[in-house]
């Protein structure tokens, strides 16, 4: 292993640096998830702020609408596929972050071993990490989808009554995130609403209706 590590010039050490820690969390996050353990770990980054404030606050310049006695919810990149592109496809979760250091480290590493010159070599790494990290976001993507369609019918959620855990902005603005009982199961949902005022974190909401395959239509419990 010293042997081979004093052969590597810097550039091959600098995709070492990179490939084993990735390669070692990759190695973790497939262990954890063969035992049960690692479902929440695909890079869905969910904040959830309360705040109390008397002032409304102009997010976007005029764009969206204002929000007052901030009772914020950040949704940040999540994503149940936010930060991906097409449908529910998550290209930048954590997955396929690491997955993406950890083939282009290696492959820079290869590319360099066969006399490769520095610059293919580091253009033909990222792309090898690259495709590495759409495989992993289709992966991810059907294996969602094995899952989802296994478990819950989302159809049978119109009619139910859930409990708001991120706020839902006004007028479908965008989505925040209910949960509720649905075939016995605790299940969390984004969900839209047509009503004139956001639903606050907490607040009771009833599905009258499905947007798209996965996002429920809800509005204040009455």
């Amino acid at each position: 292993m010293l042997a081979w590590w004093e052969s590597l010039d810097a550039l091959a050490r600098g995709f070492a640096f990179v490939a084993i820690p990735a390669t070692a969390l990759l190695i973790i996050q497939t262990v954890l998830t063969l035992l049960g353990l690692g479902h929440g770990a695909d890079g869905d980054v969910d904040v959830d702020v309360d705040v109390d404030a008397d002032a409304s606050f102009d997010l976007d310049g005029g764009d969206l609408p204002d929000v007052p006695d901030l009772d914020a919810d950040a949704d940040l990149p999540d994503a149940h596929g936010d930060t991906g592109f097409g449908d529910g496809l998550q290209l930048f979760s954590l997955r396929g972050i690491i997955a993406l250091f950890a083939v282009g480290g290696w492959a820079g590493i290869a590319f360099l071993e066969n006399g490769m010159a520095p610059v293919p070599a580091v253009i033909l790494a990222v792309l090898s990490g690259a495709a590495a990290m759409l495989a992993t976001a289709l992966i991810l993507k059907s294996f969602l989808k094995l899952q989802y369609n296994g478990t819950l019918d989302i159809k049978n959620a119109v009619g139910l009554s859930g409990t708001v855990y991120l706020t839902v902005p006004a007028k479908r603005a965008s989505a925040g995130k209910v949960t509720l009982l649905l075939q016995e199961q605790l299940a969390e949902f984004e969900a839209v609403t047509d009503a004139e005022e956001p639903i606050r974190t907490g607040a009771e909401v009833t599905v009258v209706g499905i947007s798209g395959k996965t996002v429920l239509i809800v509005q204040p419990k009455c």
